[in-house]
């Protein structure tokens, strides 16, 4: 091989390298792939089903559980399936879904914060497939924020969420659900 050959080789080598240092410093890569979430919290919403006799739609909480799988592309969306059960409407309960759902994400790269925003696509049908959508959400129905706990994998992500607020003009929403996502499985690029 001659010098001209080695350098070359050399510096695509380099370029090659700095590339995925680059990608791998990105926030946005590190939120990449299947990221799953099983939880338990209460409905502590103002609109209540079991509102209080004196017409304060004010009860006590209601507690519910909800599994889901978010599928995130390492470029700012998002999309996935919700299901659950709410114990508070009629015995022995409900079932949350499931529901699917697509919408945004952003990264603060500073402090690795995440917002995720979402829109509920509804029921699946045999015209409403898993992941699907991908418009933008004429209406965001839930509002995640929280961190990345490592920077530099991206391997799990604790949220708190809003869910409802502006939906109903009588209800301030409910920020009661945490939720831990974790990847299952590797980036595509990993």
């Amino acid at each position: 091989m001659n010098k001209v050959t080695r350098a070359c080789l050399l510096v695509v080598a380099l370029l090659a390298l700095v590339g995925l240092v680059a990608a791998q410093s990105d926030p946005f890569y590190l939120v990449q792939g299947r990221y799953v979430s099983a939880e338990n919290a209460a409905d502590t919403s103002s609109v209540h089903a079991f509102a209080d006799p004196n017409g304060s739609l004010v009860g006590p909480p209601i507690p519910f559980a909800t599994v889901e799988v978010m599928i995130a592309d390492g470029a700012g969306n998002v999309c996935g399936e919700a299901d659950g059960f709410y114990s508070g409407i009629s015995a022995p309960g409900v079932n949350l879904g499931p529901s699917l759902f697509h919408g945004i994400y952003t990264i603060d790269p500073a402090d690795l914060r995440i917002t995720i925003k979402t829109c509920s696509d509804g029921a699946p049908s045999h015209t409403n497939k898993f992941c699907a959508t991908s418009n933008p959400c004429a209406a965001v129905t839930k509002v995640q924020v929280g961190y990345l706990q490592d920077a530099h994998d991206g391997r799990k992500i604790v949220t708190v969420e809003q869910t409802g607020f502006g939906t109903d003009p009588d209800s301030t929403g409910f920020l009661v659900h945490k939720h831990v996502w974790t990847r299952s499985g590797e980036r595509e690029h990993d």
